[in-house]
């Protein structure tokens, strides 16, 4: 079943940029979740859109029962109810299905530590061999291409971008989001070879990288940082990494896993920047009423 109602094409000079940089093809995803938090919630749409070198498109698009309620503030956002799901497969036929249709493909999507947090997620908790894919993140992509630039727009959501390339976006419905990631990434890669390492600059992680079970771990100790992040409640963190060890004031996002270990993406209150935190180093933490920080110098993103 799809959801778009936009003619979902590329064209041919979108292609002809694209097999450019990846001359084997290329393929984008993007998913609807309960939540924002890779390690707790659960995916219940994926879409997968592939370029292959013959410039043949072709997509893959399937809702997902989550097995739990949708909760209430995430239907405002993407229209799935729990009725629209429940006759949907679970998650472990569609993740096989989606790790063959993108074959060893690199792939793309717009923030895809989250899209891909959930996807490895998902594949280790019901034991689903993914290929070593190289990820790329068409937002980083498109901050490294026009970021400081005259022509910059004027954020990098996946909206704003969409509008940016043109392209007539209802967003929050997976499949239109992934081929509004698979434009976006084919108009920052213009020219690419005039924007110093802008490939390398928008390389997020190999998925062999994932080895280390710490990536899925997720202790007792941090139970109540899912109810602070579904309530936007700001917290304190006593966190002993980084450039300034101690307690960090933040705005939990969303609990995901990376390669080196489980984190705590939220926006750092004292650095003003979005940054993720090993769960391994944080010590403590407790709820925060709204203030000001001062910005700590010399922070590192």
């Amino acid at each position: 079943m799809s959801r778009s109602s936009t003619a979902l094409t590329l064209s041919d000079a979108e292609k002809a940029v694209l097999l450019n940089v990846f001359p084997n093809g290329i393929v984008a995803v993007d998913l609807e979740t309960t939540g924002l938090s890779p390690l707790v919630d659960k995916i219940i749409e994926i879409a997968a859109i592939k370029l292959m070198p013959n410039g043949e498109v072709t997509q893959y698009h399937q809702l997902i029962n989550p097995l739990i309620d949708i909760p209430e503030f995430t239907i405002q956002f993407h229209g799935l109810t729990n009725e629209m799901v429940a006759q949907a497969p679970t998650i472990k036929k569609p993740l096989k299905t989606l790790w063959d249709f993108a074959e060893r493909l690199p792939m793309v999507a717009h923030n895809s530590t989250f899209d891909l947090g959930y996807l490895v997620k998902g594949s280790h908790d019901f034991q689903v061999d993914f290929p070593p894919l190289d990820i790329y993140d068409s937002c980083r992509m498109a901050r490294a291409r026009y970021k400081g630039k005259p022509e910059a727009p004027a954020n990098f959501k996946l909206s704003t971008l969409a509008e940016y390339a043109q392209f007539p976006l209802q967003h929050h419905v997976a499949i239109e989001d992934t081929m509004a990631c698979l434009k976006i990434t084919a108009f920052a890669l213009t020219d690419f070879e005039k924007i110093p390492n802008l490939l390398e600059r928008s390389f997020v992680f190999r998925l062999s990288s994932f080895a280390n079970l710490g990536a899925f771990q997720f202790p007792k100790k941090f139970e109540d940082l899912k109810i602070h992040i579904r309530n936007k409640k700001l917290i304190s963190i006593d966190y002993r990494g980084g450039n300034n060890k101690g307690i960090r004031p933040v705005r939990p996002i969303g609990l995901m896993p990376l390669p080196q270990g489980s984190v705590l993406f939220g926006e750092c209150l004292a650095t003003h920047m979005h940054k993720s935190f090993l769960l391994t180093k944080i010590k403590d933490y407790d709820t925060l009423d709204a203030c000001v920080y001062p910005r700590l110098d010399g922070e590192k993103s």
